[in-house]
């Protein structure tokens, strides 16, 4: 008798709990407001298994951008006439367009800075060489170094990279270095203590702390950037660490190393980031040197977060993008989970005719998105989209190339994620020269891919389409 008592006072009590925990959290997630994908997969989260369920929208549901939204505001509100007159020197005219189309206006209203002519750009796939020209300008650097990265691996690159700026800090070049606090989270502060020592600066970007509001691992800055003395940037999608040198051979990616005034725009993102994370003000004239422009590229670096208030402008300018090709798209990406107006993009665009192909690692490093991922491929192929998947390598680079005048290369993964949780930044490009660069490049890789085809997808067995269909349930959460 007292084992059965004891056996129901613990059901209740599991019952009670399970529907305490859905009666506060549901209203929560409600409120959120957030897009009826993303509120109806916490939901059935919260309902099915409620004690996990808890835990998980503790750490990664708790979106708390309206926090967010208030630092970033106070950060913009302090920092942003310093920059704007460095932007407004560089204003374009309506004789500046290079590009005369709608994407190159829309581009211009999406930040305070618009396109910029004259920039000069080197396009690196090969991790050793964008490692060697990254550590070469560090080790030309006079004034300042600034860097913001998602990863930093306590690896030999990853001290390679530590030793070349200790040295710069040396030599008195002033170092700032932002990391991640959830991507670098196995790398500790300890690591950059010779660069401590020398004079540099090592912060975090809202470092994890269970006890208070900042516990989310959502909303990470998910940016590589570096500035050089004010007139040089590297930017893309590698981080710092032997697995993006390509040791092992299974990880391909880009980066890029830009000069003109497009890097000032660089420098403002940092400059914005590191108040934001310390509260320090460096958007001073030194750090905005006058640039000389001599390159024949037109390219501006957009900037897109959570707490950005006006426009997701990474993903609204692709959207339009996808939107008004009349020849084609060519998206490269290691994280492929649309959303539902890039899927009706990238389908419209098909089904007019549009050559719309997509370049994706067979499987990647998160097997729950290749799962998401894949789920989307029936409606996508049935539109007449061609889908190439790596098999032995994992492409890491994050591309777009529409109608051989419009390109983009940066941080952001064509998945929810990038668009609407992370800190991103990518360099689009209004011209024909990088376009045919990463057209190229685009060839190259897809020599080493199979193509997905209907047929093959109708042989997918009942478990794999069971677990491609609950892995899009959580799509929104990926």
């Amino acid at each position: 008798m007292m084992i059965f008592l004891t056996t129901n006072w613990l059901i209740f009590s599991l019952v009670f709990l399970h529907l305490a925990v859905i009666t506060f959290l549901i209203p929560k997630i409600l409120l959120q407001r957030r897009e009826s994908g993303a509120s109806i997969a916490w939901i059935l989260v919260i309902v099915f298994l409620p004690f996990f369920g808890m835990l998980a929208f503790w750490l990664l549901g708790t979106t708390r951008i309206r926090m967010f939204r208030r630092k970033r505001h106070r950060a913009e509100q302090h920092l942003v006439p310093s920059l704007a007159r460095f932007r407004r020197q560089q204003k374009l005219s309506d004789t500046d367009d290079i590009v005369a189309s709608s994407l190159y206006s829309l581009a211009a209203k999406l930040d305070d800075c618009g396109p910029q002519p004259g920039c000069e750009v080197e396009m690196y796939r090969d991790g050793s060489k964008a490692f060697d020209a990254l550590e070469h300008a560090i080790d030309a650097a006079q004034e300042h170094i600034h860097l913001t990265y998602y990863i930093w691996e306590m690896d030999t690159t990853g001290s390679r990279f530590c030793q070349a700026l200790t040295r710069a800090a040396e030599r008195g070049v002033e170092i700032r270095l932002l990391l991640d606090d959830v991507g670098c989270y196995a790398t500790k502060t300890s690591f950059f203590t010779s660069l401590i020592a020398a004079g540099g600066e090592v912060s975090r970007f809202l470092p994890l702390n269970l006890f208070s509001r900042q516990v989310s691992v959502n909303h990470r800055n998910h940016r590589k950037i570096v500035i050089i003395d004010g007139k040089l940037g590297f930017t893309g999608s590698m981080n710092i660490g032997d697995t993006y040198l390509g040791l092992g051979g299974r990880w391909n990616d880009l980066h890029l190393c830009v000069s003109g005034r497009v890097v000032y725009e660089l420098q403002g993102v940092f400059c914005q980031d590191w108040f934001y994370a310390t509260g320090k003000d460096v958007a001073i004239k030194k750090y905005f040197p006058d640039i000389r422009c001599h390159g024949a590229i037109c390219a501006q670096f957009l900037a897109s977060g959570p707490a950005d208030e006006r426009w997701r402008t990474i993903h609204t300018l692709l959207f339009v993008a996808i939107n008004t090709a009349m020849e084609r798209v060519w998206i490269e990406t290691p994280y492929f989970v649309p959303d539902p107006p890039i899927v009706m993009a990238l389908q419209t665009a098909a089904l007019r005719g549009v050559d719309v192909r997509l370049l994706l690692p067979g499987h990647s490093d998160h097997f729950l998105v290749d799962y998401a991922g894949r789920s989307f491929f029936d409606e996508l192929l049935n539109a007449g989209v061609r889908i190439f998947k790596m098999d032995n390598i994992i492409p890491h680079a994050k591309t777009a190339v529409v109608d051989q005048v419009f390109s983009t290369a940066g941080s952001a993964n064509m998945d929810q994620r990038s668009f609407r949780l992370n800190f991103e930044g990518n360099l689009f490009f209004f011209g024909k020269e990088i376009a045919a660069k990463l057209e190229k490049d685009f060839l190259y890789m897809s020599q080493f891919a199979h193509e997905v085809t209907s047929e093959r997808r109708r042989q997918l067995t009942h478990m794999q389409r069971l677990k491609e269909g609950f892995a899009r349930i959580l799509a929104p959460l990926l």
